[in-house]
């Protein structure tokens, strides 16, 4: 149904996508959903001026830091067997993600003392949709090298 679905947008698969694996794509598209929805409700926030540009800016870019040693969390590597990307949790990834969860977790005890209420939910907002961006950036990264690897055009 998608290929009739793509023919009739008249959009073309990606040659690439074949190679690799229908749960870290599902886990990608996942990840756009909720980095749109996060990164709309940061400029709502902003737009209606609970938060400043420049606040939310520093909690996107600290977002995006994150997201990228949040990326760790994968073990994204070519599967021999199934010709294919694929990912799996690691040791150190299960420790990264533990200290995520803390740090979502404690945002209001660590930006309490600074940021208050609103703020500080349009502030978390802010990380959140760099956090996803990040992830995202990382993970296509991480793929299109390994494809590179395996001498598949990406």
């Amino acid at each position: 149904m998608n290929k009739k679905i793509l023919d009739f947008l008249n959009i073309k698969e990606h040659p690439a996508k074949k190679h690799i694996d229908r749960k870290l794509i599902f886990r990608i598209r996942i990840f756009y959903v909720i980095a749109i929805v996060l990164t709309g409700l940061m400029a709502y926030e902003v737009l209606e001026g609970i938060i400043g540009i420049e606040l939310s800016l520093a909690g996107f870019i600290l977002g995006l830091l994150l997201g990228f040693i949040a990326t760790r969390m994968f073990i994204i590597h070519w599967h021999e067997e199934k010709a294919k990307v694929v990912s799996r949790f690691d040791t150190i990834g299960i420790f990264v993600m533990l200290l995520y969860v803390a740090f979502s977790a404690s945002r209001t005890w660590l930006f309490g003392h600074w940021i208050h209420g609103s703020v500080l939910k349009a502030f978390t907002y802010s990380i959140l949709a760099g956090v996803m961006i990040g992830r995202i950036v990382g993970m296509r990264l991480k793929i299109k090298n390994i494809l590179a690897e395996q001498s598949i055009s990406v």
